[in-house]
């Protein structure tokens, strides 16, 4: 399959959705294919759906199989291609696994997202076209508020729905404060969490402070984590920090923690997870299985969390992480 594109593959995914439930039908898409919209919002910026999903899109849309993975008709494969007939074979074989154990999809399903997931951490997500974009957005990455709770006037700046929103939001949000006099600036230590060239480039680059700044009011402070090179790899990251210490001692109490509303969670890394109906956020090891996830602390004292996929409204990955307990003063 010489054309295959994830690109490529996601752009004629949005196409059929528009075409054939509208441009604002991405829910109803969602719902289609049994599945939430959150987790359909992935699907159309860098991640690859399972197979079962692709197999249901293109049932939902009259395509064949071939045209969605390649953008061509199955008459216009190459006479003497090495991958003639693969696909096929493996398509009949992944459904007489299905018919002789259902379960079996699990399996199927998992070694495609890892496949997916790998090819995500590794790519370098035009690292240097990003640079370049964003050459001169200042470094001032804003703190939002803390995972346990947070404050409900920031994450209705944060809806999390669509990242040029959010990005737009956030940006006036640190240009409310991008001038307001510093209080404190402290050098702090940032770390890796989500093992991606980019990010281990941007944190190697240049140092990293913490600022804390005059809010609106005369009580006021305002945080921002100030690391220009992570901002100019994703301009739309925003921090928040953790409360409790179940991922002790990689990530402990009061640290923060930089996320993206472009970056969703990563099988087995970090990730911060918003539940329905639950107050806040938490930050746990996401796993995911066919129909649930998986949180999992890295403090034993706490148990794992098995939450129903469709009660996740976001999940994103955890990029990098701010140790405070011994900043300078």
């Amino acid at each position: 399959m010489s054309n295959f594109s994830e690109k490529a593959l996601t752009e004629r995914i949005i196409e059929l959705r528009k075409k054939h439930y509208g441009g604002r039908g991405r829910s109803e898409f969602a719902a289609k294919l049994g599945i939430s919209p959150s987790t359909y919002f992935y699907y159309e910026q860098d991640r690859i759906p399972p197979i079962e999903i692709l197999l249901k899109i293109c049932e939902l849309c009259d395509v064949g199989i071939y045209w969605l993975l390649t953008g061509e008709d199955d008459q216009n494969q190459p006479a003497h291609s090495p991958y003639e007939g693969v696909f096929g074979d493996i398509l009949e074989k992944i459904k007489k696994a299905a018919s002789e154990n259902p379960a079996s999809l699990q399996a199927v399903n998992a070694f495609i997202e890892l496949i997916a997931q790998q090819n995500a951490i590794e790519a370098e997500l035009s690292f240097a076209d990003r640079q370049a974009e964003n050459a001169n957005v200042n470094g001032r990455i804003p703190v939002l508020g803390r995972t346990a709770a947070g404050t409900p006037g920031m994450w209705s700046q944060t809806s999390l729905t669509d990242p040029a929103i959010t990005e737009t939001r956030l940006s006036a949000l640190a240009a409310r404060h991008l001038h307001s006099p510093i209080l404190k600036k402290h050098s702090v230590r940032i770390s890796p969490d989500l093992p991606s060239k980019p990010i281990v480039s941007a944190i190697d680059n240049e140092p990293v402070s913490l600022i804390q700044a005059a809010g609106d009011g005369s009580d006021d402070i305002f945080q921002f984590i100030d690391c220009p090179a992570v901002l100019r790899a994703y301009p739309d990251c925003f921090a928040l920090q953790i409360d409790g210490d179940s991922m002790a001692p990689r990530i402990s109490d009061g640290d923060i923690v930089i996320l993206s509303p472009s970056v969703g969670a990563v099988q087995g890394q970090p990730a911060v997870v918003q539940i329905t109906g639950a107050i806040g956020v938490t930050c746990k090891l996401f796993r995911q299985d066919s129909d649930n996830i998986h949180l999992v602390p890295i403090n034993e004292k706490y148990p794992p969390k098995v939450i129903k996929s469709d009660d996740i409204l976001w999940s994103l990955a955890v990029l990098c992480h701010i140790k405070l307990k011994n900043i300078d003063s």
